[in-house]
């Protein structure tokens, strides 16, 4: 198999001053960019095993991989969802953010940490094609407002996951994304509790070159289409009934662990 480049760069720093870190697969002039963030919410830490498997593949022709494993280095040394502000930096984006306590903290203000300008510098430059955001342990794969909907779905189909309906997290990442980067799609994938097997790694994977290999072949296609999918879709999809519990593409409720609170 033909190796790629993979360059790792610094993007910025924590509160800690602990670097965030990308590495880039594939060539520098690929006509599209697939960002993959292993966890931003420092005790979800699943999703760095997909990150770091995705670092030895091939992407498809035309595509560079973005991958960060610690959207929050800090959070992941400490073992605490929250930076070392105590803020959930997935409510601390400057897109319908508000003022949130406890273990939602949003922060003073938006974009108020570190990290989150960090990201969302790197974002505007480099404008990805497609995000996905890894988080746990919700085990579905949410169909986040403003994505492309059927791409959601080849990509839940493919990891072998459900995909579903979550409510609209105030200040999110991928909620962020989809509002500056029209025609983009950015995306949440819980994964389960606990640490990944080694066939739901290489299951992610796949899902992740999927939806890469769709971006690059018909996402134009895609998007064309859009608004009548995203209308079909929500139309067909029971939504999630609150943040305490998660209803699936199938119909199937999943209650998560009261230890951890997901996205």
């Amino acid at each position: 198999m033909l190796r790629v480049a993979l360059l790792a760069l610094t993007i910025g720093h924590s509160v800690q001053d602990r670097p965030l870190v990308v590495h880039r697969v594939g060539p520098s002039d690929a006509a599209r960019r697939v960002l993959v963030v292993g966890s931003i919410h420092g005790n979800e830490r699943a999703g760095i095993a997909v990150t770091r498997a995705l670092r030895a593949v091939t992407p498809p022709p035309g595509v560079q991989l973005l991958l960060i494993d610690r959207a929050n280095p800090d959070g992941a040394a400490a073992d605490t969802r929250g930076n070392a502000h105590g803020v959930d930096l997935n409510r601390n984006f400057p897109w319908r953010w508000r003022h949130l306590g406890g273990v939602y903290y949003a922060g003073p203000r938006p974009a108020s940490e570190p990290e989150t300008r960090a990201l969302r510098r790197f974002v505007l430059r480099e404008r990805p094609d497609v995000s996905i955001w890894f988080h746990q342990h919700l085990n579905f794969v949410i169909l986040d407002r403003g994505a492309d909907q059927r791409l959601i779905l080849r990509y839940a189909r493919v990891a072998r996951m459900r995909a579903g309906h979550y409510p609209q997290v105030p200040g999110g990442a991928p909620r962020w994304e989809n509002h500056v980067l029209p025609g983009a799609s950015a995306f949440a994938v819980e994964l389960s509790a606990g640490a990944l097997p080694a066939w739901r790694v290489r299951a992610n994977v796949r899902a992740v070159l999927s939806a890469a290999r769709a971006g690059q072949t018909s996402l134009r296609s895609l998007r064309s289409h859009a608004a009548t999918t995203n209308a079909s879709v929500q139309a067909a999809r029971t939504a999630a009934p609150s943040p305490g519990a998660s209803r699936s593409s199938t119909g199937r409720s999943a209650s998560p662990s009261p230890a951890l609170p997901g996205r």
